[in-house]
């Protein structure tokens, strides 16, 4: 009723974009780890140095993740109007 199945969907993830897609989870659990981690020891200091810490790890992450997922996607061949 809401959704049917005829409408127009995103395209599928080849197997190189969901690896990019898998790495790039895997490493912003890490920069949030790190992050905790060393806004641990400042607990005085723990959102700035938190934040700080974070948002300069995930931001370049991000950019480079969202690079990859677009680079590995698959190229259609267009024809060029032949008509067999």
């Amino acid at each position: 009723m809401f959704f049917r199945n005829d409408e127009s969907r995103a395209p599928e993830l080849n197997g190189r974009q969901r690896t990019a897609v898998i790495l790039m989870d895997l490493a912003i659990l890490a920069e949030v780890t790190l992050s905790v981690y060393l806004a641990s020891k400042q607990p005085d200091e723990f959102t700035p140095v938190f934040m700080k810490a974070f948002f300069s790890m995930f931001l370049p992450t991000l950019a480079l993740g969202i690079y990859a997922i677009r680079r590995y996607r698959d190229r259609t061949v267009p024809d060029a109007g032949v008509q067999a």
